[in-house]
């Protein structure tokens, strides 16, 4: 292989040379990166070359999802900048869409991509390969090239910002949406993120437009982590790339940061930094009390058999963002198949008592309980009088316990025993989806912001396991009118 000096040496003194790497450049966007930054990308061909591939899948109409994740320095962004100036080379009349998670660091990658295309960097190699390129603008945001068919060649803003009139036409890039652990850890951030994403970011893709994400994994909840767990990247339209800074204990880039400093990088840093900016683990991940793969799951259709009892509580929002949190479960056996839940932060009592009782009188629960504590006795009580079936009991509990040691005994029953839907059943952004939402996202030492949805499955778990019995053990509930025999 040639080294750095080498291949631009014969760039300049040999032209066939030269226009064959020109004509590679302008087909394979690798060749391309090459010939920009030879020194750089053969030194992390290892890591950057699988990359660039993908990135070529991209504008070959092989995928229209990718996401990307690398440890810091590894040159993600950078490579997405060439993939950017690579690409409006080959249609200069399109738009590309960078949007990043601050407006300053939108700017300087658009002055950056600018620098690039009008040759004031890379020693003016990209006018080589795309010397038709002109610029109508001189603008660093918002920029226009002479063939532009739209009002815009290159656009974008930081998350949370207004993009304004202008349509990606060739490629949308969410170039990282999460400043860092502390935004990752508020589900109200999350939130408004992903509202940003689907309302803001999403409204300026044009039809059939591939969407490129570049990001740290900060958390599960972050924009990948929700597509992700839409199964969007189990397509052979997409390619999802996550590469850890050590594997098998090396590093994964000799060229980026020795083994050495990665490992004095680790002992020096919170471990949920480094797990997540380092090594593509969400900061949740570690420490989560119901991880993904430990909940069992289950499809409505295969529930053909009547249940030996229905069951429902109900643990009632007593703060203004908390969730009214009501899962009604299918008893069989031992088993608890949660088929239907209330989770709703949005809407008055005077609309989640109706709402309640209707459920109540859909599934026509054996028994329904609810937390007594903060106001939930009333609630309950509302409840019970506009219920119209004769077959529910509906009652009532304080708890006084602490409420992560609650959750916390009874998990490994809920993990045992109890069956929540297969994701292909549930809607995404539906009550129930946000309900596992939730429920995956709870923590072993508790430092999360909300626990409906985790404290409601507990209250179930208490229903049918109370204390006094070892889980395990065959257990019946006996009150005034309800028998349900047995667990």
């Amino acid at each position: 292989m040639l080294d750095h000096e080498e291949f631009y040496e014969l760039i300049e003194i040999d032209p066939d040379f030269k226009e064959l790497k020109t004509l590679e450049a302008y087909d394979d966007f690798w060749e391309f990166c090459l010939y920009m930054d030879y020194d750089f990308f053969t030194k992390r061909e290892s890591i950057l070359k699988g990359v660039a591939k993908a990135f070529q899948d991209v504008e070959d109409g092989k995928i229209n999802l990718l996401y990307v994740a690398m440890p810091p320095r590894a040159g993600k962004s950078y490579i997405t900048t060439l993939f950017s100036a690579w690409l409006l080379g080959r249609h200069p009349e399109e738009a590309i869409m960078r949007n990043t998670v601050t407006e300053a660091l939108y700017s300087k990658f658009s002055e950056d991509l600018r620098d690039i295309m009008q040759g004031q960097s890379h020693n003016n190699r990209y006018k080589d390969i795309f010397s038709h390129v002109a610029f109508a603008t001189e603008k660093v945001s918002g920029w226009k090239l002479k063939q532009a068919e739209t009002g815009v060649s290159y656009f974008g803003s930081g998350v949370g910002g207004s993009i304004i009139g202008f349509g990606a036409t060739l490629a949308a890039i969410l170039d990282d949406s999460v400043k860092n652990a502390e935004e990752a850890m508020s589900q109200t951030i999350m939130d408004k993120k992903w509202s940003w994403y689907t309302s803001t970011h999403k409204s300026r893709v044009e039809k059939n437009v591939p969407e490129i994400h570049i990001a740290t994994r900060w958390s599960l909840n972050d924009i990948p982590g929700r597509l992700i767990k839409q199964k969007k990247f189990e397509k052979n339209t997409a390619t999802k790339i996550e590469i850890p800074a050590l594997v098998n204990g090396k590093s994964f880039c000799e060229d980026v940061k020795t083994t050495e400093e990665y490992k004095e990088i680790k002992s020096s840093i919170p471990s949920i930094i480094w797990d997540a900016e380092y090594m593509q683990n969400p900061v949740e991940a570690k420490g989560l009390l119901f991880p993904e793969e430990s909940l069992n799951r289950f499809k409505l259709k295969d529930l053909n058999e009547n249940p030996d009892a229905i069951v429902m509580v109900g643990d009632i929002a007593d703060e203004g963002d908390d969730s009214l949190s009501c899962p009604v479960a299918y008893i069989f056996g031992h088993k608890a198949y949660i088929v239907d839940v209330i989770f709703n932060s949005e809407d008055p009592i005077e609309v989640t008592q109706p709402m309640t009782a209707a459920l109540i009188d859909e599934y026509k629960p054996d028994l329904v309980q609810f937390e007594s504590n903060n106001g939930g006795k009333g609630f309950a009580l509302t409840v019970a009088d506009l219920v119209q079936n004769n077959r529910t009991q509906v009652t009532w509990e304080r708890t006084t316990s602490n409420k992560h040691t609650r959750i916390l005994m009874k998990s490994g029953f809920v993990k045992n025993n109890f069956y929540f839907l297969d994701s292909d059943d549930i809607e995404p952004g539906s009550e129930y989806d946000r309900f596992i939402s939730q429920l995956l996202q709870y923590n072993k030492v508790g430092k999360v912001a909300h626990d409906d949805a985790p404290d409601s499955v507990t209250m179930l778990a208490e229903l049918i396991n109370p204390d006094q019995y070892q889980e395990g053990e065959d257990t019946i509930i006996y009150d005034d009118r309800v028998n349900i025999s047995p667990f």
